[in-house]
């Protein structure tokens, strides 16, 4: 485990941090690294492996090894004691019995053990203090919309104030920007004022209710209409008005089913700006009075925020009778706000307007030079001038010419991300297509092959795949990265692999003994009363349908939990990343009965697999009992021409049949079950790689010698079916020059 974990835990950032990776060309430095830690891994399981073995071996000695002993006892302490056939047959049956308790007793004893460690954990969890906001009231006689007394707030009980000695009153309609150095605390002083901060003293008085916009955007897994209401009712005319203020409306006409797009995991459809968007849309479109928002420009281009300040948080936009609240580094719309709050080391340095603090020489002064200086310097950038043989175009879509309006600058800008998103939206589209393709292909194969290949293959992968796995995801081209989310890639490095190495053996091995036991005993059962023979292939045929009816039924069920499983692991997921985002809007009630429903769904598919297990153990039983009862009637029919002994060994190996039976329809379609595991490594196994490490073209020694960079007709594309991006570019970046594009 503690390599796995190991494994686990650089799996995640290399997955996390894929695109620094491959900038740099550590992916050979790192597989390296993930290959060591599998080896090491490999070496333990193996070890464990051996144990197992001997486990295994010493739990179907004893109960030979017990009557054994039981009978040289017997026969030891009294000499008038004598074993016969009755006596020792109806031993041999009692310890047989006592068989399989032996072996479930060590998993019994590790399950309670992991029960119990488990219940701890939920019970400190459960246990834990819950979030204090006491301190965040709501008091309708305050005049301000927001009022700041002596409100001092730390992330943790026992940790110094990052919040300290705010007073400050915000009025109510005003447009109120935080600004403040790196560190200063303005994201802190927007998480106190939600109380998601411990109060250390003081208190906070809002009048109204908040709609908040974080600096990282927080989309759900719905539609994009379904992010923007968030739980409202759709009013036609204000949901337009909230689309065209925040430049959505260009977005909707190229996502192929507008605003009914499913935009997936953490809106992996969408571009930062896009997400940016909706999330304050989704703030624009709420009835809050209180608007807070978190460095929102800070993901749009300089077009689309000029757009979105102006129709949306400006004097003028769309939330011009709102409280806004508005964290910013960017000093250009100072100049419209109402009020500016400077901070300085967690406190309130400086509270006015923007000429009045800039004429006082402060702590807002000194900000205006800093990030201000930096601002002139962008905008005033030389840009490098060029030499093309060809226009350098973006798909179709021309760059802004210098006499273009700014609405058509913004039109051309979001042209440009949106003809980004749109290819990799159709890589995405062909990727799922092929892989249904593949995915029912291998359906089909995998039912025209014999479960043995199939369990042999698995065996074989256990080293092999898994290794390969590792090696070819660090190769694959970025839009797979892009498209595909996080915690699949890690669900396929975690439980497949896990899978592979631990539950396919068992199962393997399962299925392995409780066959050539109950081949075994139907043997013996033969040998002893011929007559059997007979009923041998009605049985068989009997427990065929029964076991063929039960594992379709179980694999459909269990796939039915697996797919109704995931909602319930993607919906947590949503909620503790925009927990502060939840609490703010007050829609904690909503979703937890979405979790409540979600679960349901899935208790739905889960009762009917434990009554099938219920409806499986019955007929076997059935079986089992059939089993013991034609074995005692032949012996009975026949009891003219049998031995007594042999009477016996055929009923005692017959009372060990239902067991058998049992246990070999359960493993076997466990074993049908999480053979699609290996199917799962094996296709990234399989993906298109990138271009070789090695080239045939290397650079001659001490490259490179200069900072500097050369394009000459240069063509790209993202993948070879798709038109080009880039057209015939030719220019020079040389060393000491700083570029910007337009």
């Amino acid at each position: 485990m503690k390599h796995k974990d190991h494994r686990m835990k650089l799996m995640t950032e290399i997955l996390n941090g894929i695109k620094v990776m491959k900038f740099y060309a550590w992916e050979i430095s790192f597989e390296e690294q993930v290959l060591g830690i599998r080896e090491q891994e490999l070496k333990v399981m193996k070890k464990s492996s051996y144990l197992v073995a001997a486990a295994i071996f010493l739990v179907n000695c004893t109960p030979f090894m017990v009557t054994l002993t039981s009978f040289a006892v017997y026969l030891a302490v009294d000499p008038k004691n004598v074993l016969d056939a009755e006596k020792a047959f109806t031993s041999i049956s009692l310890f047989n019995i006592m068989r399989f308790p032996l072996m479930m007793l060590p998993m019994l004893i590790s399950s309670l053990v992991q029960a119990g460690v488990s219940c701890k954990r939920l019970e400190k969890f459960l246990g834990g203090e819950n979030l204090d906001t006491s301190a965040i009231r709501q008091d309708p006689s305050y005049e301000s919309a927001v009022s700041f007394s002596d409100a001092t707030f730390s992330w943790n009980k026992n940790e110094n104030p990052t919040i300290k000695n705010v007073t400050l009153d915000i009025k109510q309609g005003s447009l109120v920007a935080v600004v403040g150095s790196v560190g200063s605390g303005k994201s802190s002083l927007i998480s106190a004022l939600l109380g998601e901060m411990e109060n250390v003293k003081g208190f906070i008085n809002i009048k109204g209710s908040f709609a908040y916009v974080p600096q990282q955007a927080w989309i759900q897994n719905d539609t994009l209409q379904d992010n923007i209401l968030f739980g409202l009712e759709r009013e036609e005319s204000r949901y337009q008005e909230v689309l065209e203020a925040c430049a959505l409306l260009p977005d909707l006409e190229l996502l192929p089913a507008g605003d009914q797009t499913e935009i997936g995991e953490k809106g992996i459809n969408l571009s930062g700006g896009q997400k940016q968007r909706v999330s304050l849309a989704r703030a624009a479109y709420s009835a809050a009075k209180i608007i807070i928002l978190d460095d929102p420009l800070s993901a749009v281009d300089a077009h689309v925020g000029k757009h979105i300040f102006e129709k949306v948080i400006g004097p003028n936009g769309l939330l011009k009778d709102k409280t806004r609240i508005l964290v910013t580094h960017g000093v250009t719309f100072l100049p419209q706000t109402d009020e500016i709050v400077v901070l300085v080391d967690g406190e309130v340095s400086e509270v006015g307007s923007y000429q009045t603090l800039k004429a006082n020489r402060g702590a807002f002064a000194e900000f205006l030079n800093t990030y201000g200086e930096g601002d002139r310097n962008e905008e005033g950038e030389a840009t490098v001038n060029t030499v093309t043989e060809e226009d350098l175009t973006l798909g179709d879509d021309q760059g802004p010419q210098a006499d273009e309006h700014p609405g058509d600058a913004l039109t051309l800008t979001l042209k440009r991300e949106n003809s980004e998103r749109a290819r990799c939206r159709k890589w995405s589209k062909s990727s799922v297509r092929r892989s249904l393709k593949k995915a029912l292909r291998n359906k089909d194969l995998a039912s025209e092959k014999e479960g043995h290949a199939a369990m042999v293959k698995g065996q074989r992968l256990i080293e092999k795949e898994t290794v390969e796995t590792g090696k070819n995801i660090l190769r694959v081209p970025m839009l797979f990265f892009d498209t595909t989310p996080t915690g699949r890639i890690v669900n396929r490095f975690s439980k497949d692999i896990y899978t592979i190495d631990e539950t396919i053996p068992m199962s393997f091995r399962g299925v392995l003994a409780c066959f050539f036991g109950v081949i075994g005993t139907l043997f013996v059962i033969c040998l002893a009363t011929p007559y059997f023979t007979i009923v041998i292939v009605p049985l068989a045929i009997l427990y065929y349908f029964i076991q063929t009816f039960y594992v379709v039924t179980s694999r459909q069920l269990r796939r039915l939990d697996s797919v109704t499983r995931s909602p319930i692991y993607s919906h947590f997921g949503e909620t503790v990343t925009g927990l502060p985002i939840i609490r703010a809007y007050g829609h904690q009630a909503r979703f937890l009965e979405t979790n409540e429903q979600i679960i349901n769904g899935n208790q739905k598919c889960v009762f009917p697999w434990i009554v099938a297990n219920r409806w499986l153990a019955i007929r076997l039983e059935s079986v089992g009992n059939l089993v013991v009862f034609f074995a005692a009637l032949f012996s009975v029919l026949a009891r003219g021409s049998l031995d007594s002994g042999l009477v016996g060994l055929s009923i005692s190996y017959a009372l060990n049949v239902t067991q058998a039976l049992n246990w070999l329809v359960r493993q076997t379609a466990e074993l049908e079950t999480n053979i699609v595991s290996v199917e799962r490594v094996s296709e990234y196994t399989k993906l298109d790689n990138e271009a070789r490490w090695v080239t045939d073209h290397r650079p001659e020694k001490g490259w490179p010698d200069q900072g500097e960079i050369k394009f000459l007709d240069y063509q790209a594309r993202y993948r070879p079916e798709l038109d080009l991006v880039l057209r015939g570019l030719t220019c020079e970046f040389r060393r000491n020059e700083k570029v910007k594009r337009k």
